[in-house]
């Protein structure tokens, strides 16, 4: 299996990912996805019927912004919840996921110009995984910072491409070796049992972000 394991759908303020054309990517990339939008489990109900209907598997997720006191302190990502969770202090959020079993994984963890999880070092313990590759990290340093950590703590990796525009979705995944079911995904994710595969996107995904933001870019299938 390869899974790319953080993408947003339109559901998501900054991204204009129609389900269809998600599942669609995902084909044509021969990749099974993630859908972790922000603080939102909205668009789970039509992305996994269109990914049952496609053979698409589809992990839901959720990536979520913490908050230590008023102090935003990071994005934390849930991986095969069943139930949404809403954004709060980080530790009622990390205690929320583990209820329902979920698999926390602290996305883009060092990169300084996006949300990272500011109590990673002090908290590493209680997260399952570390995403080592976001496609849309600006540098490769970005990325390298989190494989050794993830190395040195020997903490389980993920890569995702953290799509917000079609021609994102597959740019990194999660190679599972040996997964046939998202139950034997989540359990060999748990382990460690995968190996971590990406390219960057290009700035230019910024920009558009931006501007979707701004609502200059509307949702369409492709």
């Amino acid at each position: 299996m390869k899974l790319d394991c953080h993408m947003h759908s339109f559901r998501s303020r900054d991204s204009t990912n129609l389900p269809k054309t998600i599942i669609r990517q995902a084909e044509k990339q021969k990749v099974d996805i993630a859908i972790t939008d922000h603080n939102s489990i909205r668009a789970w109900k039509e992305l996994s019927a269109l990914g049952q209907k496609a053979g698409v598997k589809v992990v839901l997720g959720e990536e979520l912004l913490t908050f230590d006191e008023e102090k935003v302190s990071g994005d934390i990502i849930g991986l095969f919840m069943n139930d949404f969770v809403k954004p709060g202090h980080y530790l009622e959020v990390i205690d929320s996921l583990r209820e329902q079993d979920a698999l926390i994984v602290v996305p883009h963890p060092f990169d300084f110009l996006r949300n990272n999880f500011s109590y990673l070092k002090s908290e590493f313990k209680k997260v399952d995984c570390i995403e080592s590759f976001n496609s849309r990290c600006y540098s490769d340093s970005f990325n390298s910072k989190a494989k050794a950590f993830a190395l040195a703590h020997n903490i389980p990796q993920t890569g995702g491409s953290d799509a917000h525009f079609p021609e994102e979705i597959g740019k990194a995944f999660t190679e599972i070796p040996k997964a046939d079911s998202l139950e034997d995904a989540r359990r060999l994710l748990k382990k460690g049992k995968v190996s971590v595969h990406g390219k960057r996107s290009s700035v230019m995904v910024h920009v558009k972000t931006f501007f979707a933001k701004k609502g200059f870019f509307k949702a369409k299938n492709w």
